[in-house]
């Protein structure tokens, strides 16, 4: 009998494919620079400058003048300064109102000055909130009813007249009418007669106003307090600087860089100069290495520039209505894929340019804006958010107050009259972030 052996098979060899990203040094330095502002890559660059003999800032000066701008006040003035900050105070009187009113004046806090100045527009203090822009201007007297008085001002004026009592007619219309023209005379008792005259020739003053009455008028402005929150201890506050504008110009609105920080930085061509009498390989490797890098650099940064005006001047051009009017109804559903599919770059990328980016409105009013709220997302029936509340507020102020409109009934008047299908827990979700109480309360309320 034979014994035959088996023989084992032969092990199959495995191909395996693997996918891996490479990305370019002058890419790899694109994605880090896309997130960035304008003040950030300022400052990378300027570092990598410091670091690198092939790169020059053109701006660089070896007698650096800082030009500091300060407010014009009393000799007298010297604030004394509490421990307790301005935000902490405010916080505490705030914590006294309804829930629902705590909540936007909080939000509205982010925005207040060292100095007790409201800072930016409506659409930016909105950004990243449930509110609309209309729900916080309308917390606006409320926030300056607190104190100490003339906080949450939008200006050196209605700082002024906020402090006034109302029966301090004369001093109230110097504040509102010749605020410049008081600054003028305010050493000199002779330009005051001068300044009074003037007045009265004008018809603003009765002709029985004497110059006592218009002395006593200026020191009573004098008394008020230019910078509310000067007496408590400031905190550093997140400030926005745009990275585009907007103009318009030749009938359409049309972006550009606030800061073009491209042309600030440039090859340094003596140091380029230089390499050329390099000797040793080492250090000549070490050079070329440094002047890559260089050249990768400005590349990054020439894209970051290019990309980042190609993704603004689609969104105003798709925002034209809204630029002129600056009314949230009239922003168009701009998704940032269809913003990437339109400029052809990736949806990552468009996200990266429009994340806490900002563009300023060069136009009266003057707004800084988040460049993310031109990308106003359809909700339902192609609707903004801001569309559809509004189309409830609609509905809301033609109900009867005896009947009221049920979350269902408003589902259905939308589909009945704007042509949007909407789910009743919607209504009320939107309801709620109006601040508008259901059916059954409002009838109550109406009774």
């Amino acid at each position: 009998m034979r014994t035959v052996e088996s023989l084992s098979p032969t092990p199959a060899l495995e191909l395996r494919v693997e996918t891996r990203t490479f990305l370019y040094p002058a890419l790899r330095q694109l994605v880090r620079l896309l997130p960035l502002d304008h003040k950030r890559i300022l400052q990378e660059v300027q570092s990598e400058v410091r670091q690198n003999p092939f790169l020059m800032d053109t701006q660089s000066r070896g007698d650096t003048v800082l030009t500091v701008i300060s407010d014009v006040l009393p000799d007298w003035y010297e604030p004394t300064v509490a421990t307790e900050t301005l935000q902490a105070y405010l916080e505490g009187q705030i914590s006294t109102f309804p829930p629902s009113q705590q909540q936007k004046l909080l939000s509205l806090l982010r925005w207040i000055t060292p100095s007790g100045y409201l800072e930016e527009s409506s659409i930016v203090w909105a950004a990243g909130t449930p509110w609309h822009p209309h729900e916080l201007e309308a917390m606006i007297p409320l926030l300056q009813s607190l104190d100490p008085p003339g906080v949450g001002a939008r200006s050196l004026q209605e700082c002024l007249l906020l402090q006034l009592d109302p029966s301090e007619y004369l001093a109230i219309f110097i504040v509102r009418e010749c605020l410049d023209e008081l600054a003028a005379c305010i050493s000199s008792q002779v330009k005051q007669q001068q300044f009074l005259e003037t007045l009265i020739q004008r018809q603003q003053v009765p002709k029985e106003t004497t110059l006592a009455q218009l002395q006593a008028a200026i020191r009573q402005i004098q008394a008020l307090e230019p910078r509310p929150g000067s007496n408590f201890n400031s905190e550093p506050i997140a400030t926005v600087t745009p990275d585009l504008k907007v103009q318009f110009i030749n009938e359409r609105w049309q972006a550009s860089l606030a800061y073009d920080v491209e042309q600030r930085f440039t090859l340094n061509l003596e140091a380029i100069e230089l390499l050329k009498s390099a000797k040793q390989p080492r250090e000549i490797q070490r050079l070329e290495s440094l002047l890559q890098k260089a050249k990768n650099l400005l590349n990054a940064l020439s894209q970051w520039q290019e990309n980042l005006l190609k993704v603004g001047q689609f969104l105003c051009d798709q925002q034209q209505a809204f630029l002129a009017s600056r009314d949230p109804l009239d922003l168009i559903p701009t998704a940032q894929q269809l913003v990437a599919q339109s400029v052809s770059l990736s949806d990552a990328t468009v996200s990266r340019i429009v994340r806490d980016r900002y563009l300023l409105i060069d136009a009266p009013p003057h707004q800084t804006i988040p460049l993310s709220y031109l990308c106003a997302r359809a909700t339902v029936g192609g609707r903004t958010p801001q569309q559809l509340q509004q189309s409830i507020i609609e509905l809301l102020q033609s109900e009867s107050s005896t009947h009221p409109y049920s979350d269902t009934q408003l589902a259905q008047l939308l589909k009945l009259r704007f042509g949007v299908s909407i789910a009743r827990r919607t209504i009320a979700k939107y309801r709620r972030l109006l601040g508008i109480e259901n059916a059954s309360h409002r009838k109550k309320a109406a009774k």
